[in-house]
Order: structure tokens, then sequence, then C-alpha cells
């Protein structure tokens, strides 16, 4: 998308700090398409990749803005050509066992993986960017998905 911007922080890992960034972004009007927290390579601080829609000088001023927290050590926005992202689906499909080969092929072909097969139930990891992830969700869609849980986008510059 062409306004999507993808902002990664590291922040001190306390509560509240969550509770600071959203609302920054509420107050300002901007969506979080997407945003994904967890542990960084530093003991104490913790890795937010959000993923938002705006212009140039929005995210100029989002960046800005997210600069002046107190818990904020880095905000970055990153770019489109020199990022890597990813995110992780688990899909969890009513599929009656006649169909197991069906869909293990199509999860073959997408570089997925099953994780757990039920007596009526598979369950399928698929990780890559989000393109992916929707190509993989519409192909599985027709055989009767009943839960789906996505990660949301992590991102690191290359």
């Amino acid at each position: 998308m062409e306004n999507q911007k993808t902002i990664s922080l590291l922040v001190k890992d306390h509560p509240g700090v969550m509770q600071r960034i959203t609302s920054l972004f509420t107050r300002r009007g901007y969506n979080m398409e997407s945003i994904t927290v967890g542990p960084s390579e530093e003991t104490g601080l913790s890795r937010i990749t959000i993923i938002t829609i705006c212009d140039e000088s929005q995210a100029d001023q989002i960046i800005f803005q997210l600069q002046k927290l107190m818990e904020v050590f880095e905000a970055t926005l990153l770019g489109l050509k020199k990022t890597v992202t990813r995110e992780l689906a688990l899909i969890k499909m009513n599929v009656e066992p006649n169909r197991y080969g069906e869909i293990f092929n199509l999860v073959e072909r997408n570089h997925a993986t099953v994780l757990d097969i039920g007596s009526k139930t598979m369950i399928i990891q698929a990780v890559g960017d989000t393109e992916r992830i929707d190509e993989i969700v519409a192909q599985l869609t027709p055989y009767g998905i009943c839960q789906l849980s996505r990660t949301g986008v992590m991102a690191m510059e290359k």
C-alpha cells in the first residue's frame, strides 16, 4: 500500500509504555493497522513494530512525537526497500479426513507447515510477508477456516 508506513521502536519494557504510544496515535487520529511487541536484544527493552497509514509529513510528525516520550529510546521510520517484514499466521481448519491430502498439497506448495491434525481439524502455520499470508488464507478459505490468528507485522531494516 502506497501510504503504509512501518515504524520501529525500541522502548523501556515496563507497564504503561504501550498505553502512552497508543494514546499518541489516538489523540492524533491515526490508525494502527498492526502492532507487535516483544523482547529486544537488550534486557529491559522491547522492540515494537507499528504499521500505520499516513503520508510522509504525518509519518515524520509521528516519529517526532514518539521520540519525545521518555520511554522511547529509538523511533525509526523504516523504508520499504530496505526492510525485511514477516508475519506469522496460525490457521485452524475444519477438514474432513478425505480432504487432508488436498490441504497437505496446498500447505506444501505455499511453504507452510501443518502443526496439528485432529479427527476433523488441522492447524497450519504460515510465515511470510503480509501479501503471502493473505494469499495463503485466501487459498484455504474455501476449505473451511474456523479460526485465524495473525501476529501482525514484524520488521527489521537490512
